[in-house]
């Protein structure tokens, strides 16, 4: 369950949510304390500016107290509205209470003296003679004998009711809000998810049995189309790898069958009746051919298993190609000297970093089908070089092996490096496994070089080698 897209979408969302909706709400919350703050201000303003225009300044503090008093107790309309309610005093220009309202003669309390000399309106949040939260506003008003500073504040418990309202609404809200997106959320993502879905389905039913099959990108999000895609290309490599071992195996089996078949013929055969010692031995000399040509197979069979598992532990160290050729040389003498071929080497030192005995094995094989597909007397000419630069600073050692033989079909020049072909009609030849080329190939491509052929029918064949000369070869590769 943790593990899953779609739980986590939901919670991801639930978390964005969460976030939003909580900031929203203490936006929305100041935001309308604010307003409600400046109601508040522009209603205390209202209230002074009433009280101030009811008053007339013409006689001494006396005669102000009675218009005061006169004002509290007679005020109507829009006046008496403003004032009841409220608490509001008059300073005298020395600072000096000289009117209170009935709440504060009452309780003899007054309110918070105005700190510092303001020339306009000024508002601030006090507390009031009882403890309570209010706003208060101090005005200087300017008369024909002198200034008055009013002042007026108003509790703020009522008017904060509308504010503590409206936070205990978003709170209930919440919760509904949050079930409901949750649903909708888990909707959405099912939605979403569905063509994921229907990929995974179509996926689940592929098997090696129908690795031909692929999946339909028409129709899928544009996130979900390149991964179809890939897959697409995925599975066309395995169909291929797919197809390629089993023709490897039916290839194999076929290789393996011939050489069973004469030994079990052989062997049927020979002991239908008794044998003399020499029939014996001519016998036992044919399985053992037999059997050496089923060893040849099996043991390429697993090399060329090994290079395509990429299980090969290569040894990488500085070698020679022309020393390597010098020994192929030495080994394959005898060979050529029973077909009446000449081996003749030339070229010079190339050095390259490499398996010694990987390299080894594919440039002999390559000699020694030079040496097979021969015609008597024939030659077959090897040169090592660099190309690329001046020796001893050319980017490629290249090692190329001409023979005059009876060559290769130009429409078979490709073939030659599929597993278990050979062009035995054409070259009049039957013998090996037809795995030499491919393990050849296999071999100089991990290296990181590459393999040519040229041949002309009748004329002979160049096999041409390029391998890099500053490869870092690793295991595995």
């Amino acid at each position: 369950m943790l593990k899953s897209i779609k739980f986590k979408l939901v919670i991801w969302c639930l978390a964005v949510f969460s976030l939003v909706f909580a900031g929203l709400e203490i936006y929305l919350y100041y935001k309308l304390e604010g307003v409600v703050i400046s109601l508040v201000d522009d209603h205390l303003s209202t209230s002074v500016q009433s009280l101030a225009n009811l008053l007339t300044i013409e006689e001494a503090h006396g005669q102000l107290e009675k218009e005061l008093a006169e004002l509290s107790s007679t005020a109507t309309g829009d006046y008496a509205k403003s004032l009841s309610g409220h608490y509001y005093q008059v300073l005298s220009p020395d600072g000096e209470v000289v009117v209170r309202s009935p709440s504060l003669s009452i309780s003899g309390a007054s309110l918070p003296a105005m700190k510092g000399i303001t020339e306009t309106a000024k508002y601030e949040t006090v507390t009031g003679p009882a403890g309570e939260r209010m706003r208060m506003i101090t005005k200087p008003v300017r008369y024909a004998v002198g200034h008055l500073t009013f002042q007026a504040a108003d509790d703020l418990a009522d008017t904060y009711l509308l504010v503590i309202s409206f936070r205990n609404i978003i709170l209930y809200i919440f919760p509904a809000v949050f079930i409901l997106t949750i649903g909708g959320v888990f909707v959405i993502t099912g939605v979403a998810l569905k063509p994921l879905k229907r990929f995974s389905s179509k996926l689940g039913q592929i098997t090696e049995e129908n690795l031909n099959a692929r999946v339909d990108s028409d129709g899928l999000d544009d996130e979900l189309a390149p991964l179809a895609s890939s897959f697409n290309m995925m599975l066309a490599r395995l169909e291929g790898s797919f197809s390629r071992q089993k023709q490897f195996l039916s290839d194999a089996s076929h290789e393996l069958r011939t050489p069973t078949s004469i030994i079990r013929s052989y062997c049927d055969v020979t002991l239908g009746k008794e044998r003399t010692v020499k029939e014996y031995k001519e016998t036992l000399n044919k399985v053992s051919t037999s059997v050496n040509r089923m060893c040849e197979i099996i043991n390429r069979i697993l090399v060329i298993s090994r290079l395509d598992a990429k299980t090969i532990e290569w040894k990488p160290a500085r070698i020679d190609l022309f020393d390597i050729m010098k020994d192929v040389v030495k080994l394959l003498e005898p060979a050529a000297a029973g077909k009446d071929v000449v081996l003749k080497l030339k070229g010079v030192s190339a050095v390259v970093k490499g398996d010694r005995e990987g390299l080894t094995e594919a440039l002999t094989n390559i000699v020694e089908n030079a040496i097979k597909y021969n015609k008597p007397d024939g030659r077959v000419d090897m040169t090592v070089k660099e190309d690329g630069g001046i020796a001893p600073f050319g980017e490629f050692a290249v090692v190329s092996v001409a023979d005059t033989g009876i060559g290769i079909p130009e429409g078979e020049r490709e073939k030659i490096f599929d597993r278990f072909y050979r062009v035995d009609a054409s070259r009049g030849v039957t013998v090996g496994s037809g795995l030499g080329l491919s393990i050849v190939r296999t071999i100089v491509e991990a290296h990181g070089g590459g393999i040519e052929v040229e041949s002309e029918t009748g004329r002979g064949s160049t096999f041409v080698v390029r391998l890099p000369k500053n490869l870092d070869l690793k295991n595995g590769d």
